[in-house]
């Protein structure tokens, strides 16, 4: 080779794309060549520092910054543009050989200058433009090749500098009301402007600047997949704040919040008076209650803060303060079994399918039970409040019973939700109403057999886990009530009585819905799951 390897060249070589008399002639010119050889280490390096960069975290953005210098810059070169011919005819005294030299890097340049306008033109054009329906659309910029000194010139035309765009809004829904409860939405100016239907409160997404309230009851508000807060009895919720950089709730009275690890900057908090509590994915409890606070983490840990001063609760722990007590110098206690019992047990279940609140909206329907009052209610064989409550459930069959005595219940109904109604279901000393099973006894027999078959082991060992660690998992049960179509489709599947606390019996009742069945007679039985 009488000439250098092109870098190009190089590049090809390092990664293995030259052929293998090409190679061999390119490592003879880079022995007999030391530029080139030089060039080809550090073709090298930089492979290995792109190696390094693909494994490395990507660093955090400020996209608004970015956004900033875009505009400063397309506005500076505007006004810049007359000037850089002229400079660039004038010059400085540069020979005609330079002067051939910048021409031919121009030409080269231009394409990929044009590439990086079009890019910045996406970047920063596009979400404004959406944001500014009325502005006027800038004329193409000219972008020197050879730019002079930057002169001094005004500051960019505001018209073309646009306000740092707001993180996108999230909504909530509510999933559960248990006795009385009130919304104020956003804008309400007082209490005439309450909702108290329930039916009204849980139809439609809420936003940030709504406000809840409960009576003697609970309420449940859905805000991501796993992420739920339950408000407490008497009790007041503001959501302050709601997107997709942070959310902020305000609270006086008592609230339990299951909150999922949330992403890289954002962030959770929980204003209590003059004191917060911010989260990174936890399950805990804060009551406030005239200036006092009580604090209380089932898993995770949440920092209770004040001023300067602030103190870390983790799992299994608990901090109270008076109303005028410092943060700075108190340490958290350890909990009770019963004081961790209590906080999973006031916690209401998510939804278990979530997209965004409109996907829950539309995928789920609300269930109304007419139940005496402070009479414990069970739906699908679970507890789900004392009566009378609202939910939100999937469409089909659901079994709900009601508490005529402490622990002893009337005799299940079932309840066919639609969504097309939202007509209250009354329990009062319910009378049975139990549909007839569906199919013969030989096929309920082979379809139970079926689905025994079908039924991933592993995944159900999964959702008692927890309690295996503990020792108590064995001899503990979930029965379901089952109902397949002839094309083997699950047609309803509800938990008719379970030994498992709920997210546990949640979960059994997932894994036997992914089970898939093949087709046969339609038939509808109960199925025990025993561990």
């Amino acid at each position: 080779m009488s000439r250098h390897v092109a870098p190009s060249r190089l590049a090809d070589l390092a990664a293995g794309r030259l052929g293998g008399a090409a190679a061999a002639r390119a490592r003879r010119h880079l022995d007999a060549c030391p530029a080139c050889h030089a060039a080809w280490h550090r073709v090298k390096a930089a492979r290995a520092a792109f190696v390094d960069l693909g494994s490395a975290p990507a660093p955090e953005l400020r996209w608004d910054r970015v956004r900033t210098q875009i505009y400063r810059e397309v506005a500076w070169s505007k006004g810049a543009a007359g000037s850089a011919g002229a400079a660039g005819a004038a010059g400085s005294g540069a020979s005609p050989a330079a002067a051939t030299s910048r021409r031919s890097w121009a030409w080269r340049a231009a394409p990929a200058l044009a590439v990086a306008a079009a890019a910045a033109a996406v970047v920063w054009w596009a979400p404004w433009r959406a944001a500014h329906p009325g502005a006027p659309t800038p004329a193409a910029a000219h972008v020197p090749v050879t730019p002079p000194a930057r002169p001094a010139v005004a500051s960019p035309d505001p018209s073309v500098i646009p306000v740092e765009l707001a993180p996108a809004p999230w909504s909530a829904v509510v999933t559960l009301i248990e006795g009385d409860a009130a919304l104020a939405p956003a804008g309400a100016s007082g209490p005439g402007d309450e909702e108290v239907d329930p039916d009204v409160i849980g139809a439609r997404a809420i936003g940030a600047g709504a406000r809840l309230r409960t009576g003697d009851g609970r309420l449940a508000l859905q805000l991501g997949p796993q992420t739920v807060v339950t408000l407490g009895p008497r009790s007041t919720l503001e959501l302050v704040r709601l997107d997709a950089a942070a959310v902020t709730l305000a609270v006086d009275g008592q609230l339990d919040l299951e909150v999922a690890r949330r992403a890289a900057g954002q962030r959770f908090v929980v204003a209590a008076g003059e004191r917060s509590i911010e989260v990174r994915g936890t399950a805990f409890r804060v009551v406030h209650h005239d200036g006092a606070l009580a604090v209380a983490c089932e898993h995770g840990r949440v920092v209770v803060q004040a001023g300067d001063a602030a103190v870390e609760v983790g799992a299994g722990q608990g901090l109270t303060l008076d109303a005028d007590a410092p943060v700075l110098g108190r340490a958290p206690r350890s909990l009770g079994d019963d004081e961790l019992a209590a906080l999973v047990a006031t916690r209401a279940a998510p939804v278990p399918v979530w997209l965004d609140a409109d996907t829950a909206l539309r995928t789920t329907a609300p269930l109304a039970i007419l139940a005496p009052r402070a009479r414990a209610v069970k739906v699908d064989g679970v507890v789900i409040g004392r009566g009378p409550v609202w939910m939100r459930v999937s469409p089909g069959r659901h079994l709900v019973e009601a508490e005529l005595a402490p622990g002893r219940f009337s005799p299940a109904r079932w309840v066919e939700v639609d969504g097309t109604t939202t007509r209250p279901v009354t329990l009062t000393a319910a009378e049975p109403d139990e549909p007839p099973p569906v199919g013969g006894p030989e096929a309920r027999r082979a379809r139970r057999a079926e689905l025994a078959r079908a039924l991933d082991q592993g995944r159900l060992r999964t959702c008692v886990r927890a309690l295996d660690k503990q020792g108590i998992a064995a001899g503990t049960h979930v029965e379901l009530e089952i109902g397949v179509d002839a094309a083997g489709a699950i047609r309803f599947l509800n938990i008719a009585d379970t030994s498992l606390p709920a997210r546990a019996a949640a979960c059994v009742r997932d894994a036997v819905a992914a089970a898939r069945l093949g087709a046969g007679v339609a038939a509808s039985w109960r199925h025990r799951v025993t561990f």
